[in-house]
Protein backbone atom coordinates (compact mmCIF):
# COMPACT_ATOMS: atom_id res chain seq x y z
CA UNK A 1 0.00 0.00 0.00
CA UNK A 2 1.52 3.27 -1.11
CA UNK A 3 1.30 6.35 1.06
CA UNK A 4 0.06 9.45 -0.69
CA UNK A 5 2.47 12.37 -0.56
CA UNK A 6 0.81 15.27 1.21
CA UNK A 7 3.50 17.92 0.66
CA UNK A 8 5.82 18.04 -2.32
CA UNK A 9 9.29 18.86 -1.03
CA UNK A 10 12.22 18.74 -3.33
CA UNK A 11 15.21 17.02 -1.69
CA UNK A 12 17.01 20.35 -1.48
CA UNK A 13 14.12 22.05 0.33
CA UNK A 14 13.78 19.16 2.78
CA UNK A 15 17.52 19.21 3.46
CA UNK A 16 17.28 22.93 4.23
CA UNK A 17 14.88 22.21 7.14
CA UNK A 18 16.42 21.96 10.55
CA UNK A 19 16.69 18.53 12.17
CA UNK A 20 14.13 19.50 14.78
CA UNK A 21 11.65 20.65 12.11
CA UNK A 22 12.14 17.42 10.13
CA UNK A 23 11.53 15.38 13.29
CA UNK A 24 8.38 17.36 14.14
CA UNK A 25 7.01 17.11 10.60
CA UNK A 26 7.70 13.39 10.55
CA UNK A 27 5.96 12.87 13.89
CA UNK A 28 3.00 14.98 12.72
CA UNK A 29 2.71 12.90 9.56
CA UNK A 30 2.90 9.67 11.59
CA UNK A 31 0.20 10.85 13.99
CA UNK A 32 -2.11 11.81 11.11
CA UNK A 33 -1.69 8.33 9.58
CA UNK A 34 -2.32 6.67 12.96
CA UNK A 35 -5.51 8.70 13.48
CA UNK A 36 -6.72 7.88 9.98
CA UNK A 37 -6.00 4.17 10.51
CA UNK A 38 -7.91 4.10 13.80
CA UNK A 39 -10.86 5.94 12.28
CA UNK A 40 -10.95 3.32 9.52
CA UNK A 41 -10.82 0.57 12.19
CA UNK A 42 -13.76 2.15 14.03
CA UNK A 43 -15.73 2.36 10.79
CA UNK A 44 -15.02 -1.30 10.10
CA UNK A 45 -16.06 -2.32 13.62
CA UNK A 46 -19.30 -0.30 13.37
CA UNK A 47 -20.52 -2.13 10.27
CA UNK A 48 -21.90 -5.20 12.12
CA UNK A 49 -23.39 -2.96 14.85
CA UNK A 50 -25.15 -0.79 12.27
CA UNK A 51 -26.37 -3.92 10.50
CA UNK A 52 -27.86 -5.28 13.76
CA UNK A 53 -29.50 -1.90 14.50
CA UNK A 54 -31.10 -1.97 11.05
CA UNK A 55 -32.34 -5.54 11.66
CA UNK A 56 -33.85 -4.44 14.98
CA UNK A 57 -35.61 -1.51 13.27
CA UNK A 58 -37.05 -3.88 10.66
CA UNK A 59 -38.25 -6.34 13.32
CA UNK A 60 -39.88 -3.57 15.36
CA UNK A 61 -41.57 -2.28 12.20
CA UNK A 62 -42.84 -5.79 11.39
CA UNK A 63 -44.11 -6.20 14.97
CA UNK A 64 -45.97 -2.86 14.75
CA UNK A 65 -47.56 -3.97 11.47
CA UNK A 66 -48.60 -7.25 13.13
CA UNK A 67 -50.14 -5.38 16.07
CA UNK A 68 -52.09 -3.15 13.70
CA UNK A 69 -53.27 -6.09 11.59
CA UNK A 70 -54.48 -7.86 14.75
CA UNK A 71 -56.37 -4.70 15.66
CA UNK A 72 -57.88 -4.39 12.17
CA UNK A 73 -58.96 -8.05 11.87
CA UNK A 74 -61.42 -7.76 14.73
CA UNK A 75 -60.38 -10.76 16.83
CA UNK A 76 -62.19 -11.36 20.11
CA UNK A 77 -60.32 -9.88 23.02
CA UNK A 78 -61.29 -9.15 26.59
CA UNK A 79 -62.06 -5.58 27.56
CA UNK A 80 -58.87 -3.71 28.31
CA UNK A 81 -58.61 -0.62 30.46
CA UNK A 82 -55.90 1.63 31.82
CA UNK A 83 -55.88 2.58 35.46
CA UNK A 84 -53.68 4.83 37.49
CA UNK A 85 -52.48 3.74 40.90
CA UNK A 86 -50.25 5.13 43.62
CA UNK A 87 -47.29 3.46 45.28
CA UNK A 88 -45.37 5.32 47.97
CA UNK A 89 -47.24 8.47 46.99
CA UNK A 90 -46.14 8.39 43.34
CA UNK A 91 -48.57 7.89 40.41
CA UNK A 92 -48.15 4.99 37.97
CA UNK A 93 -50.19 3.39 35.18
CA UNK A 94 -51.05 -0.21 34.40
CA UNK A 95 -53.17 -1.99 31.84
CA UNK A 96 -55.84 -4.32 33.22
CA UNK A 97 -58.01 -7.08 31.70
CA UNK A 98 -59.77 -10.21 32.93
CA UNK A 99 -59.39 -13.76 31.61
CA UNK A 100 -61.69 -16.45 33.04
CA UNK A 101 -62.46 -14.23 36.01
CA UNK A 102 -58.76 -13.69 36.82
CA UNK A 103 -57.32 -10.21 36.77
CA UNK A 104 -54.34 -9.77 34.47
CA UNK A 105 -52.28 -6.60 34.42
CA UNK A 106 -49.30 -5.06 32.75
CA UNK A 107 -47.19 -2.32 34.28
CA UNK A 108 -46.85 0.63 31.89
CA UNK A 109 -44.69 3.08 33.81
CA UNK A 110 -44.68 6.23 35.87
CA UNK A 111 -47.11 9.04 35.18
CA UNK A 112 -44.26 11.27 34.00
CA UNK A 113 -42.96 8.69 31.54
CA UNK A 114 -46.37 7.81 30.13
CA UNK A 115 -47.54 11.43 29.85
CA UNK A 116 -44.37 12.46 27.99
CA UNK A 117 -44.83 9.50 25.60
CA UNK A 118 -48.47 10.32 24.89
CA UNK A 119 -47.88 14.10 24.64
CA UNK A 120 -45.58 13.50 21.69
CA UNK A 121 -48.43 11.90 19.72
CA UNK A 122 -51.51 13.72 21.09
CA UNK A 123 -52.03 17.47 20.98
CA UNK A 124 -53.72 19.04 23.98
CA UNK A 125 -53.14 16.02 26.20
CA UNK A 126 -52.48 18.19 29.26
CA UNK A 127 -55.87 19.89 28.99
CA UNK A 128 -57.80 16.57 29.11
CA UNK A 129 -59.43 15.30 32.30
CA UNK A 130 -58.17 12.05 33.88
CA UNK A 131 -60.80 9.83 32.22
CA UNK A 132 -59.95 11.22 28.77
CA UNK A 133 -56.22 10.86 29.48
CA UNK A 134 -56.77 7.21 30.38
CA UNK A 135 -58.67 6.70 27.10
CA UNK A 136 -55.79 8.20 25.10
CA UNK A 137 -53.27 6.04 26.98
CA UNK A 138 -55.42 2.95 26.32
CA UNK A 139 -55.66 3.88 22.65
CA UNK A 140 -51.87 4.05 22.48
CA UNK A 141 -51.20 0.78 24.34
CA UNK A 142 -54.14 -1.33 23.10
CA UNK A 143 -52.18 -3.15 20.34
CA UNK A 144 -49.51 -4.02 22.90
CA UNK A 145 -52.13 -5.36 25.36
CA UNK A 146 -53.73 -7.44 22.63
CA UNK A 147 -50.39 -8.90 21.58
CA UNK A 148 -49.53 -9.73 25.20
CA UNK A 149 -52.94 -11.35 25.64
CA UNK A 150 -52.47 -13.41 22.50
CA UNK A 151 -48.97 -14.48 23.52
CA UNK A 152 -50.19 -15.55 26.96
CA UNK A 153 -53.15 -17.47 25.51
CA UNK A 154 -50.79 -19.21 23.06
CA UNK A 155 -48.44 -20.20 25.92
CA UNK A 156 -51.41 -21.56 27.91
CA UNK A 157 -52.61 -23.45 24.82
CA UNK A 158 -49.17 -25.04 24.32
CA UNK A 159 -49.15 -26.24 27.95
CA UNK A 160 -52.41 -28.19 27.48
Amino acid sequence: MNNIKRVDYSPEEFNNLSTEERRLRGRLSTLKRMISKREDDIEELMKPILKKQEEIKNLVKEMDELKNSIKDMGFDFPTFRVEDFYTKGKPYYRGVWYVNGKKKQKYLGSETKIHSLIKSSTKGFDSLNQVEKNKKILEHFLPSFQLDFWNKEYEDFKKQ
